[in-house]
């Protein structure tokens, strides 16, 4: 979950997670050829299992479910709020 936060700024839920993590397996394994494109579904977000994250946030961020409180988060914050 973390990585893919960090990288691609998808926050998935943990099956998420564990697709990545099992696919970076295969890749090191060599059973994935590591030139070659792959696709990965990750269609849960993490709003279903923030716990799993949570050690990993600094502060968390308690928002209205607004567009505007998200547009002024996003304004007043100089790195990614989940990552």
């Amino acid at each position: 979950m973390l990585l893919l936060g960090r990288t691609e700024g998808i926050f998935a839920e943990t099956a998420g997670g564990v697709t990545v993590a099992v696919a970076r397996k295969l890749i090191e394994q060599g059973r994935i050829p590591r030139d070659e494109e792959i696709v990965l579904c990750i269609t849960g977000n993490g709003l279903k299992t923030q716990e799993a994250v949570s050690d990993a946030v600094e502060k968390l961020v308690v928002i209205k479910p607004s567009l505007e409180d998200f547009e002024l988060l996003v304004e007043k914050t100089p790195e990614p709020a989940l990552v």
